[in-house]
């Protein structure tokens, strides 16, 4: 009977070794094709660019720029709303009235409400001028466990090339942990 039960444990321990064998290391990152992933473990999403986008980890937000000549880039912020019930469009009004300050002209193309992973976001696009450059904006509000992320990609509108692609690659390719 003992050596029964020393089989059957035995049994039971390789098969357990060999089933936690299989699962991925929790570190590890299905990176999809044709992207980069460009957050690290200190965050609590990934963020994917495109392959060929440079990061950029020294503004102390993830980020990443296409290249010198083109300065398209995406950054991540995040921090704690105000109010444990602040939606998207909550933060959208806080973040917004700091534009007119900073543009010298400030315009919203379009606002959308979207799901980012799952999870209820507002989209808003919009340009402003700083000296004598329009930018164009895709900014996407998410509020998740109290916490406000701002997904922001940046474009200067006289290059004239359309991100249209990367930017619905690095939004669609977003994950939470």
């Amino acid at each position: 009977m003992k050596t029964s039960v020393k089989i059957l444990c035995a049994l039971l321990a390789i098969l357990c070794l060999s089933l936690c064998a299989c699962q991925k290391n929790p570190t590890e990152v299905d990176v999809p094709d044709g992207m980069t992933l460009a957050s690290g473990d200190i965050v609590d999403y990934y963020l994917f660019v495109p392959a060929g986008w440079r990061l950029d980890m020294s503004g102390g937000m993830v980020s990443a720029f296409k290249s010198s000549a083109d300065p398209t880039s995406v950054s991540v912020m995040t921090w704690e709303t105000p109010h444990a019930d602040d939606t998207p469009a909550d933060v959208w009004e806080i973040y917004k009235g700091e534009f007119d300050s900073v543009f010298s002209e400030f315009t919203v193309e379009s606002s959308t409400s979207m799901l980012l992973d799952g999870v209820a976001a507002e989209k808003y696009i919009y340009t402003g001028k700083l000296a004598e450059n329009t930018f164009r904006y895709t900014q996407v509000i998410a509020v998740r466990h109290s916490a406000a992320y701002l997904i922001t990609i940046t474009e200067i509108t006289s290059s004239g090339a359309d991100h249209t692609e990367e930017i619905n690659a690095i939004l669609d390719n977003f994950r939470w942990k």
